[in-house]
């Protein structure tokens, strides 16, 4: 039995996105599926995913909430070996590949 009770989420992260590279989710689905991530499209305005690599681990929702443009919400759960920086550093390049730009991130300071 772990020391301490297990918390079903380790870090919790939003950003408000627009479409860069990409016209739409659906491309923005096909280069996700291309970087190797698990993508499903419970609705026509919400993706969501996560890494094949480490599936579960860090789970990414999508919401477009206007043509082009809506919020992304990064969730850990307490099996993403990554630290908070990690995760800051890496959704820049997820990013990238998915084709869209971030236009703000929330909690603007880190939580406790």
């Amino acid at each position: 039995m772990p020391d301490r009770p297990l918390f079903p989420l380790k870090h919790v992260l939003v950003y408000a996105w627009e479409l860069r590279t990409a016209r739409s989710l659906d491309e923005v689905a096909e280069r996700l599926e291309e970087a190797k991530f698990y993508v499903v499209r419970p609705r026509e305005d919400i993706l969501v995913m996560t890494s094949l690599a480490r599936p579960g681990a860090v789970v990414l929702i999508m919401v477009e909430r206007e043509l082009g443009h809506g919020d992304l919400i990064v969730v850990q759960t307490p099996e993403g070996p990554y630290g908070h920086e990690d995760i800051l550093r890496a959704i820049p390049v997820f990013a990238r590949i998915a084709g869209i730009r971030l236009k703000g991130l929330w909690p603007k300071a880190r939580s406790r």
